[in-house]
Protein backbone atom coordinates (compact mmCIF):
# COMPACT_ATOMS: atom_id res chain seq x y z
CA UNK A 1 0.00 0.00 0.00
CA UNK A 2 1.58 3.57 -1.12
CA UNK A 3 1.92 6.48 1.25
CA UNK A 4 2.14 10.09 0.86
CA UNK A 5 0.29 9.93 -2.80
CA UNK A 6 0.32 12.71 -5.07
CA UNK A 7 -2.68 14.09 -6.03
CA UNK A 8 -3.06 11.68 -8.98
CA UNK A 9 -2.96 10.66 -11.70
CA UNK A 10 -5.94 8.22 -10.41
CA UNK A 11 -6.26 4.86 -12.97
CA UNK A 12 -9.71 4.17 -13.29
CA UNK A 13 -10.84 1.19 -14.71
CA UNK A 14 -14.31 0.08 -15.75
CA UNK A 15 -18.20 0.96 -17.26
CA UNK A 16 -19.03 4.20 -18.55
CA UNK A 17 -22.88 3.38 -20.08
CA UNK A 18 -25.85 5.01 -19.99
CA UNK A 19 -28.20 4.58 -17.21
CA UNK A 20 -31.55 4.72 -18.48
CA UNK A 21 -34.73 5.81 -16.08
CA UNK A 22 -38.49 5.89 -17.30
CA UNK A 23 -38.56 9.32 -17.86
CA UNK A 24 -35.05 10.27 -19.07
CA UNK A 25 -31.23 8.84 -19.93
CA UNK A 26 -28.18 10.01 -18.79
CA UNK A 27 -24.45 8.76 -18.40
CA UNK A 28 -23.52 6.66 -15.71
CA UNK A 29 -21.71 3.26 -14.60
CA UNK A 30 -20.16 3.56 -11.26
CA UNK A 31 -16.16 3.86 -12.25
CA UNK A 32 -17.22 6.57 -14.65
CA UNK A 33 -19.51 8.34 -11.98
CA UNK A 34 -16.11 7.94 -9.76
CA UNK A 35 -13.93 9.31 -12.34
CA UNK A 36 -15.97 12.24 -13.18
CA UNK A 37 -16.26 13.44 -9.68
CA UNK A 38 -12.25 13.36 -9.26
CA UNK A 39 -11.61 14.59 -12.53
CA UNK A 40 -14.10 18.01 -11.80
CA UNK A 41 -12.33 18.24 -8.52
CA UNK A 42 -9.55 18.45 -10.31
CA UNK A 43 -7.55 15.30 -9.66
CA UNK A 44 -6.18 13.97 -13.07
CA UNK A 45 -7.39 10.64 -14.22
CA UNK A 46 -6.87 8.24 -16.46
CA UNK A 47 -9.91 6.07 -17.16
CA UNK A 48 -10.02 2.84 -18.96
CA UNK A 49 -13.31 1.31 -20.51
CA UNK A 50 -14.52 0.30 -23.67
CA UNK A 51 -17.99 1.42 -25.86
CA UNK A 52 -19.49 0.04 -29.19
CA UNK A 53 -19.11 1.62 -32.06
CA UNK A 54 -23.12 2.45 -32.25
CA UNK A 55 -24.75 5.86 -31.83
CA UNK A 56 -24.99 5.53 -27.91
CA UNK A 57 -21.15 5.00 -27.80
CA UNK A 58 -20.35 7.90 -30.17
CA UNK A 59 -22.40 10.13 -28.08
CA UNK A 60 -20.63 9.21 -24.86
CA UNK A 61 -17.52 10.38 -26.51
CA UNK A 62 -18.86 13.45 -27.59
CA UNK A 63 -20.38 14.39 -24.36
CA UNK A 64 -16.96 13.33 -22.61
CA UNK A 65 -15.26 15.75 -25.22
CA UNK A 66 -17.48 18.52 -24.28
CA UNK A 67 -16.93 18.64 -20.68
CA UNK A 68 -12.89 18.03 -21.55
CA UNK A 69 -12.88 14.30 -20.13
CA UNK A 70 -9.72 12.53 -21.47
CA UNK A 71 -11.53 9.48 -24.08
CA UNK A 72 -7.68 8.61 -24.85
CA UNK A 73 -7.95 5.32 -22.60
CA UNK A 74 -11.45 4.35 -23.93
CA UNK A 75 -11.71 2.05 -26.96
CA UNK A 76 -14.58 1.50 -29.53
CA UNK A 77 -16.18 -1.86 -29.99
CA UNK A 78 -16.79 -2.80 -33.52
CA UNK A 79 -19.24 -5.89 -32.19
CA UNK A 80 -21.00 -5.29 -28.98
CA UNK A 81 -22.76 -2.43 -28.13
CA UNK A 82 -22.86 0.30 -25.90
CA UNK A 83 -23.38 -0.47 -21.67
CA UNK A 84 -26.91 -0.06 -20.42
CA UNK A 85 -28.54 -0.02 -17.43
CA UNK A 86 -32.44 -0.41 -16.53
CA UNK A 87 -33.11 1.89 -13.26
CA UNK A 88 -36.11 2.37 -11.43
CA UNK A 89 -36.71 3.87 -8.46
CA UNK A 90 -38.62 3.19 -5.07
CA UNK A 91 -40.75 5.70 -3.13
CA UNK A 92 -37.61 6.62 -1.03
CA UNK A 93 -35.64 7.73 -4.35
CA UNK A 94 -33.25 3.72 -3.93
CA UNK A 95 -32.35 2.41 -7.21
CA UNK A 96 -33.58 -1.33 -8.60
CA UNK A 97 -30.80 -1.86 -11.45
CA UNK A 98 -30.81 -4.13 -14.49
CA UNK A 99 -27.94 -4.33 -16.24
CA UNK A 100 -27.90 -5.56 -19.82
CA UNK A 101 -25.22 -8.38 -20.24
CA UNK A 102 -22.62 -8.62 -22.92
CA UNK A 103 -21.95 -5.05 -23.62
CA UNK A 104 -18.54 -3.28 -25.04
CA UNK A 105 -17.26 -2.59 -21.57
CA UNK A 106 -16.80 -6.64 -20.88
CA UNK A 107 -14.24 -6.75 -23.84
CA UNK A 108 -11.32 -4.62 -22.72
CA UNK A 109 -8.48 -4.94 -24.08
CA UNK A 110 -4.82 -5.12 -23.01
CA UNK A 111 -3.64 -2.57 -25.82
CA UNK A 112 -0.22 -0.80 -25.89
CA UNK A 113 -1.97 2.65 -24.55
CA UNK A 114 -2.68 0.16 -21.26
CA UNK A 115 0.91 -1.13 -21.57
CA UNK A 116 2.68 1.88 -21.43
CA UNK A 117 0.55 2.93 -17.95
CA UNK A 118 3.32 0.77 -16.77
CA UNK A 119 6.06 3.55 -17.21
CA UNK A 120 3.63 5.80 -15.46
CA UNK A 121 3.28 7.19 -11.74
CA UNK A 122 -0.24 5.90 -10.71
CA UNK A 123 0.05 6.70 -7.15
CA UNK A 124 -4.06 4.99 -7.04
CA UNK A 125 -5.61 2.39 -8.96
CA UNK A 126 -9.58 1.95 -8.61
CA UNK A 127 -11.81 -0.73 -9.90
CA UNK A 128 -14.99 -2.70 -9.03
CA UNK A 129 -16.68 -5.97 -9.99
CA UNK A 130 -18.87 -5.64 -12.67
CA UNK A 131 -15.72 -4.95 -15.00
CA UNK A 132 -14.75 -8.87 -14.49
CA UNK A 133 -18.02 -9.94 -15.30
CA UNK A 134 -16.30 -11.61 -18.95
CA UNK A 135 -12.72 -12.61 -19.05
CA UNK A 136 -11.68 -10.32 -21.49
CA UNK A 137 -11.86 -7.36 -19.23
CA UNK A 138 -11.09 -9.26 -15.56
CA UNK A 139 -7.43 -10.96 -17.54
CA UNK A 140 -6.75 -6.92 -18.67
CA UNK A 141 -7.93 -5.87 -15.19
CA UNK A 142 -5.45 -8.16 -13.94
CA UNK A 143 -2.50 -7.68 -15.92
CA UNK A 144 -2.99 -3.86 -14.96
CA UNK A 145 -2.57 -5.18 -11.57
CA UNK A 146 0.03 -7.23 -11.54
CA UNK A 147 2.42 -4.71 -13.64
CA UNK A 148 0.96 -0.71 -12.16
CA UNK A 149 -0.11 -1.85 -8.97
CA UNK A 150 3.03 -3.37 -7.42
CA UNK A 151 3.97 0.82 -7.12
CA UNK A 152 0.40 2.02 -6.33
CA UNK A 153 -2.39 1.77 -3.73
CA UNK A 154 -5.11 -0.46 -5.24
CA UNK A 155 -8.92 0.81 -3.45
CA UNK A 156 -11.74 -1.62 -4.86
CA UNK A 157 -15.33 -0.22 -4.59
CA UNK A 158 -16.83 -3.94 -4.84
CA UNK A 159 -20.62 -2.61 -6.75
CA UNK A 160 -22.02 -6.18 -6.27
CA UNK A 161 -24.94 -5.99 -9.16
CA UNK A 162 -26.50 -9.46 -9.41
CA UNK A 163 -25.78 -12.11 -10.61
CA UNK A 164 -22.75 -10.36 -12.16
CA UNK A 165 -19.98 -11.68 -9.51
CA UNK A 166 -18.67 -14.69 -8.40
CA UNK A 167 -17.15 -16.30 -4.94
CA UNK A 168 -13.76 -16.45 -7.01
CA UNK A 169 -14.19 -12.93 -8.59
CA UNK A 170 -14.40 -11.47 -5.16
CA UNK A 171 -11.39 -13.27 -3.80
CA UNK A 172 -9.41 -12.48 -6.17
CA UNK A 173 -10.04 -8.51 -5.97
CA UNK A 174 -9.93 -9.03 -2.33
CA UNK A 175 -6.57 -10.34 -2.91
CA UNK A 176 -5.61 -7.40 -4.55
CA UNK A 177 -6.73 -4.74 -2.37
CA UNK A 178 -5.61 -2.37 -0.49
CA UNK A 179 -8.56 0.06 0.12
CA UNK A 180 -12.30 -1.49 0.42
CA UNK A 181 -15.39 0.48 -0.07
CA UNK A 182 -18.50 -1.54 0.62
CA UNK A 183 -22.13 -1.13 1.58
CA UNK A 184 -23.98 -3.16 4.66
CA UNK A 185 -26.03 -5.10 2.37
CA UNK A 186 -22.88 -6.22 0.08
CA UNK A 187 -21.04 -7.05 3.09
CA UNK A 188 -23.63 -9.47 3.97
CA UNK A 189 -23.29 -10.97 0.88
CA UNK A 190 -19.46 -11.43 1.02
CA UNK A 191 -20.27 -12.70 3.91
CA UNK A 192 -22.48 -16.00 2.29
CA UNK A 193 -20.34 -16.10 -1.13
CA UNK A 194 -16.84 -16.84 1.32
CA UNK A 195 -18.58 -18.70 3.98
CA UNK A 196 -17.13 -16.24 6.05
CA UNK A 197 -18.16 -17.57 10.28
CA UNK A 198 -17.08 -14.45 11.64
CA UNK A 199 -20.05 -12.23 13.28
CA UNK A 200 -21.69 -9.20 11.63
CA UNK A 201 -20.03 -6.67 13.73
CA UNK A 202 -16.76 -8.54 13.01
CA UNK A 203 -16.72 -8.84 9.29
CA UNK A 204 -14.79 -5.76 8.83
CA UNK A 205 -12.02 -6.60 10.51
CA UNK A 206 -11.86 -10.14 9.31
CA UNK A 207 -11.57 -8.73 5.37
CA UNK A 208 -8.69 -6.71 6.75
CA UNK A 209 -6.81 -9.32 8.73
CA UNK A 210 -7.26 -12.48 6.15
CA UNK A 211 -6.87 -10.23 2.80
CA UNK A 212 -4.24 -7.81 4.55
CA UNK A 213 -6.48 -4.68 3.39
CA UNK A 214 -5.00 -1.43 4.49
CA UNK A 215 -8.89 -0.01 5.47
CA UNK A 216 -12.94 -0.60 4.80
CA UNK A 217 -14.91 1.91 4.80
CA UNK A 218 -18.17 0.56 5.36
CA UNK A 219 -21.98 2.99 4.00
CA UNK A 220 -25.06 2.23 6.09
CA UNK A 221 -27.57 3.90 4.44
CA UNK A 222 -29.25 6.12 7.54
CA UNK A 223 -27.00 4.77 9.72
CA UNK A 224 -23.73 6.57 8.34
CA UNK A 225 -20.51 4.83 7.85
CA UNK A 226 -17.62 3.50 9.53
CA UNK A 227 -13.97 2.76 8.54
CA UNK A 228 -11.52 0.27 9.79
CA UNK A 229 -7.83 0.42 9.67
CA UNK A 230 -5.80 -2.12 9.85
CA UNK A 231 -3.39 -2.13 13.12
CA UNK A 232 -5.80 -0.18 14.88
CA UNK A 233 -8.77 -2.07 17.14
CA UNK A 234 -11.27 0.81 17.23
CA UNK A 235 -12.88 1.88 14.25
CA UNK A 236 -13.67 5.62 12.68
CA UNK A 237 -17.17 6.21 12.51
CA UNK A 238 -19.73 9.10 10.94
CA UNK A 239 -23.25 9.56 11.44
CA UNK A 240 -25.11 10.35 8.61
CA UNK A 241 -25.64 14.14 7.09
CA UNK A 242 -29.23 14.34 5.77
CA UNK A 243 -29.18 16.21 2.34
CA UNK A 244 -31.52 18.70 2.42
CA UNK A 245 -33.76 17.48 0.25
CA UNK A 246 -33.82 13.62 -0.76
CA UNK A 247 -34.56 12.93 -4.68
CA UNK A 248 -32.91 9.58 -4.86
CA UNK A 249 -29.73 8.13 -4.09
CA UNK A 250 -28.12 7.14 -7.33
CA UNK A 251 -24.10 7.47 -7.29
CA UNK A 252 -23.98 8.67 -3.77
CA UNK A 253 -21.54 5.14 -3.27
CA UNK A 254 -19.52 6.91 -6.30
CA UNK A 255 -19.66 10.14 -4.70
CA UNK A 256 -18.58 8.47 -1.21
CA UNK A 257 -15.47 6.90 -2.94
CA UNK A 258 -13.90 9.60 -4.99
CA UNK A 259 -14.58 11.74 -1.71
CA UNK A 260 -12.67 9.24 -0.08
CA UNK A 261 -9.93 8.82 -2.45
CA UNK A 262 -9.76 12.23 -2.29
CA UNK A 263 -8.86 12.94 1.48
CA UNK A 264 -6.77 9.58 1.29
CA UNK A 265 -4.67 11.05 -1.50
CA UNK A 266 -4.60 14.40 0.52
CA UNK A 267 -3.17 12.66 3.47
CA UNK A 268 -6.54 13.69 5.60
CA UNK A 269 -6.96 12.25 8.85
CA UNK A 270 -9.29 9.07 8.88
CA UNK A 271 -11.94 11.14 10.76
CA UNK A 272 -11.73 13.74 8.33
CA UNK A 273 -11.55 11.26 5.46
CA UNK A 274 -14.82 9.72 6.21
CA UNK A 275 -16.84 13.19 6.92
CA UNK A 276 -16.25 14.70 4.05
CA UNK A 277 -17.17 11.45 2.06
CA UNK A 278 -20.17 11.00 3.68
CA UNK A 279 -21.23 14.99 3.14
CA UNK A 280 -20.29 14.83 -0.59
CA UNK A 281 -22.60 11.54 -1.09
CA UNK A 282 -25.44 13.76 1.45
CA UNK A 283 -24.79 15.96 -1.41
CA UNK A 284 -25.30 13.87 -4.42
CA UNK A 285 -28.53 12.88 -2.89
CA UNK A 286 -29.97 15.93 -3.99
CA UNK A 287 -30.39 16.48 -7.70
CA UNK A 288 -31.30 13.68 -9.98
CA UNK A 289 -28.82 11.14 -10.83
CA UNK A 290 -25.56 10.03 -9.99
CA UNK A 291 -23.96 13.53 -11.46
CA UNK A 292 -24.90 17.08 -11.13
CA UNK A 293 -26.27 19.06 -13.45
CA UNK A 294 -24.35 22.10 -13.08
CA UNK A 295 -20.28 21.88 -12.55
CA UNK A 296 -19.96 24.69 -10.05
CA UNK A 297 -21.02 22.35 -7.57
CA UNK A 298 -17.62 21.59 -7.51
CA UNK A 299 -16.55 24.57 -6.69
CA UNK A 300 -16.20 23.78 -3.34
CA UNK A 301 -14.72 20.62 -3.56
CA UNK A 302 -11.69 21.58 -6.08
CA UNK A 303 -8.20 20.87 -5.01
CA UNK A 304 -6.59 23.39 -7.95
CA UNK A 305 -7.34 26.08 -7.20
Amino acid sequence: MRFYSPLGPVLVFGEVLFDKFPDRTCLGGAPFNYAYHLHHMGIPVRFISRVGGDDPGKEILERLQEIGFSIEGIQMDIINPTGQMEVNLDDQGVPEFKILADRAFDYIEYDPSIEALAGEDIPLIYFGTLAQRHSTSADTLRKILETVGSRSTMMMDINLRYPFYTPEVIRNSLQHCDILKINSEELVTVKKALNITSSANGLARHLLDTYKVGFVSVTKGDHGSELYEAGNRVPYRCSVLPPEEMVDTVGSGDAFSAMLTAGYLAGWPKQTMIEKATEFASKICEFRGALPPDLEFYKPYRFDG
